[in-house]
């Protein structure tokens, strides 16, 4: 039991649900969990849970109290919940398995890793969830990911080698492994992977946006701007499709091609991002206050980043009332963001420090470094000074 929430019985509801065939019900008792042990792990920070799992995700991620692993697992498991609460797709067995396999590491980050969890160590690691999955390609998988995500490591080839038709019907877990390989500057890479599992999945909304997000970082915006026209009709409200189509039609600005009004529309989706996120979304603020500096309105950017960079003071001031260094513990992009917010606000010396430190903890990441520092040196230019090399 934990905090009135009866854990072992959704567990024995999921392994029923397995073991008759019931995919949905049992992907709705695994998101359940989620939902209910991600609301107590941001209520254990004396704030107050979201409505959503993704809030509640977002926070724990922001305030750098989430371990990368534990994270990707929790919106794995988000997602395919919403794919059966919101019948976005059909649901199979492999699909059931997978969303077992991962409740088990997520449960033992929130009850024995997460600094203000239980911590109560766990019997077994799966929890006692029958997943035929937990051997195997899926588990090796699952394991590589782990590993890279905690080490820093590059294992892009060794997850290449892995991909075969199991990975392929899981679309959670190709999605997985493609946002690692963008990540390391192997869209390209990617797009082999989302292809076999588009092949099986065709309207699953997150290998939509990987595949449009690889073709971007492959250097290919306006093939990406068209494969988002779909998922921007049906998730006109979704964060991170706003984002994505918003970041393709600003690559297509800086590459001469596209709309005429191409960062125009790329400030206006940043701009509905961040108001949609209720000021919560970081990332597209920053981007919409970028895009407003090249545009010629540097007062006005330069105002939206004070606000952002004030947010991180002060959720900084928290974490470490908490005994949380934030500086050995943040994730790649909140330290990129903080960075970007800061040299937009005009505190250059203060931003070029975190990009510094934040290229030097995660050196594999090429892909993402190459974007935040040729988005930071486009600013540069504007603002003066020396370029970040």
């Amino acid at each position: 039991m934990i905090d009135g929430y009866d854990l072992s019985r959704d567990l024995g509801a999921i392994n029923r649900a397995l073991a008759e065939d019931m995919p949905e019900a049992a992907i709705f008792y695994c998101g359940r969990a989620l939902e209910a042990t991600s609301a107590r792990a941001v209520a254990a920070l004396n704030l107050d849970p979201g409505t959503q799992v993704f809030a509640n995700l977002d926070t724990l991620e922001r305030l750098s109290c989430i371990s990368r692993p534990a994270l990707t697992l929790g919106h794995a498991l988000r997602r395919l919940s919403n794919d059966a609460r919101h019948i976005l797709r059909p649901l199979s067995k492999h699909d059931a398995d997978f969303a077992a396999l991962c409740l088990g590491p997520w449960l033992q980050w929130y009850m024995e890793d997460y600094f203000r969890g239980p911590r109560a160590r766990a019997g077994d690691e799966s929890f006692g969830l029958a997943s035929p999955l937990a051997s195997g390609t899926v588990a090796d998988v699952l394991a590589l990911l782990r590993k890279a995500q905690i080490s820093g490591e590059d294992v892009s080839d060794r997850l290449l080698a892995l991909c075969d038709a199991h990975v392929a019907r899981l679309p959670a877990l190709a999605a997985m492994i493609a946002e690692t390989l963008i990540s390391c500057g192997k869209a390209d890479a990617a797009q082999s992977v989302l292809n076999a599992a588009l092949a099986e999945v065709p309207d699953d909304l997150r290998l939509g946006q990987l595949h449009a997000l690889g073709r971007r970082r492959a250097g290919h915006p306006e093939e990406a701007i068209e494969l988002l026209k779909g998922l921007s009709a049906r998730y006109s409200e979704d964060e991170e499709t706003l984002g994505i189509t918003a970041g393709a039609l600003k690559s297509c600005w800086e590459h001469g091609h596209g709309p005429t009004d191409a960062l125009a529309q790329a400030q206006r989706l940043y701009r509905k991002g961040w108001q949609v996120s209720r000021a919560r979304n970081l990332y597209l603020g920053v981007n919409a206050a970028a895009i407003q500096l090249w545009q010629g309105d540097a007062a006005g950017a330069a105002d939206l980043a004070q606000r952002i960079a004030a947010n991180f003071a002060e959720r900084n001031a928290q974490l470490a009332k908490s005994g949380i260094d934030v500086a050995a513990q943040r994730d790649y992009y909140d330290a990129v963001t903080e960075a970007e917010a800061r040299l937009l606000a005009g505190e250059g010396d203060a931003a070029r420090a975190l990009y510094a430190d934040a290229f030097r903890r995660f050196p594999v990441r090429r892909g993402d470094i190459d974007g935040s520092r040729e988005q930071a040196n486009r600013s540069i230019a504007l603002l003066g000074g020396a370029p970040i090399s």
